[in-house]
């Protein structure tokens, strides 16, 4: 194998090698519902110049797939492991250091140019808000409900009685399980 296909490029990398007005044309393209919020992507576009990145202990790389055909296709961004893991990791409540320092997957860069993959990881670092802080608030209080309910705090209605629920309100329609 040669050198330049061991060559490691982290998410840093690329933020650094594209210029913001680029990686705008490729969210119009790929985001145009999006086009009021450009000015956040500009935001964390630029902060994420500025930043340090952290280093990729859980050695993930990022994956950008395009997942369906026709009128409604879609980009999913994924983490997956460097080594024998096949599974995926969500990353849209990663820290954006932690975005920064992870390897970007060889193989989805050949499929497109590095403006567009990094117009797809900005979509997905902003899902939950154009803040880290934001973010942050958001995990926490998934966490806090995730700990009510095992505690036994949230009263959680058993599946069953759910689909019995719904089941006249759907008449005719096929309820799977």
């Amino acid at each position: 194998m040669s050198a330049k296909a061991e060559e490691k490029i982290l998410f840093k990398d690329l933020i650094q090698a594209c210029s913001f007005r680029n990686v705008k044309k490729s969210l119009m393209t790929f985001y145009p519902d999006e086009k009021r919020n450009f000015n956040g992507y500009r935001y964390i576009f630029e902060t994420l110049r500025l930043m340090r990145h952290r280093k990729n202990k859980e050695g993930i790389k990022i994956r950008v797939e395009k997942v369906g055909r026709g009128k409604n296709p879609y980009f999913e961004v994924s983490g997956i492991c460097a080594e024998g893991d096949h599974q995926s990791y969500a990353l849209e409540f990663t820290s954006w250091t932690k975005w920064l320092g992870y390897e970007v997957e060889q193989a989805t860069l050949k499929k497109m140019p590095r403006e567009e993959f990094v117009t797809h990881c900005l979509s997905e670092m902003t899902f939950i808000g154009f803040t880290q802080n934001k973010i942050r608030r958001r995990l926490a209080a998934l966490k806090k409900q995730v700990k009510d309910v095992k505690e036994g705090r949230v009263k959680t209605i058993p599946h069953e009685e759910v689909m019995a629920l719904l089941e006249p309100k759907v008449k005719g329609k096929r309820m799977t399980k």
